[in-house]
């Protein structure tokens, strides 16, 4: 039997952490507010569908970022790695490209839970387009990252990216020591 999208465990813990994001964003971006456009479960909103824009993050001014976001548990921090969905249903007849073809998002949310999920202990914030950049230039995502499986969830395959190598694409961050600097809006 099939598991509503809604009780997912990892959709009712992306449920439980945007709380928690909103304070980074607003940290970042005083006086700032977030559109999901996620909102609708399984009815995907066609930037999120197409562009992996989760949501709007909308400033005092009005003027807005897109943000794609990705929220771990503490214990994936041990890995240190940044995860880059790459194939969903990868080796079946439903194959087709995952996020990294549709990443339309100016913005890239990633952050680590604390051990009572009630906020971030790590996070980083990716400028999308240095990040593509970024990509190319060091000779493409099997270069800088380890291709992997999902085996939680349907069978998507992922390149897990050492967060350090991403250091030169990050507008901020929590995180001092890496690639030995810290960045932070005032």
């Amino acid at each position: 039997m099939a598991v509503e999208f809604a009780q997912l465990s990892t959709v009712k813990f992306q449920e439980k952490m945007k709380p928690a994001a909103l304070k980074v964003y607003q940290r970042l971006f005083p006086g700032c507010r977030i559109e999901d456009l996620r909102a609708e479960g399984v009815k995907v909103h066609v930037l999120d569908k197409e562009f992996g824009i989760d949501s709007l993050l909308i400033m005092r001014s009005q003027q807005w970022l897109s943000v794609q976001e990705k929220y771990r548990r503490v214990s994936a921090w041990k890995y240190r790695e940044f995860t880059q969905e790459y194939m969903n249903a990868a080796g079946t007849a439903h194959e087709s490209p995952g996020e990294w073809f549709k990443l339309g998002a100016q913005v890239y949310f990633y952050g680590w839970a604390d051990e009572e999920e009630e906020s971030f202990s790590k996070w980083i914030l990716l400028d999308i387009a240095r990040y593509k950049a970024l990509v190319e230039t060091l000779g493409g995502l099997d270069v800088i990252g380890t291709l992997q499986r999902n085996q939680r969830h349907g069978r998507s395959t992922f390149y897990a990216i050492p967060i350090a190598k991403l250091s030169r694409a990050m507008l901020a961050t929590n995180i001092p020591d890496i690639g030995g600097r810290y960045v932070a809006f005032p």
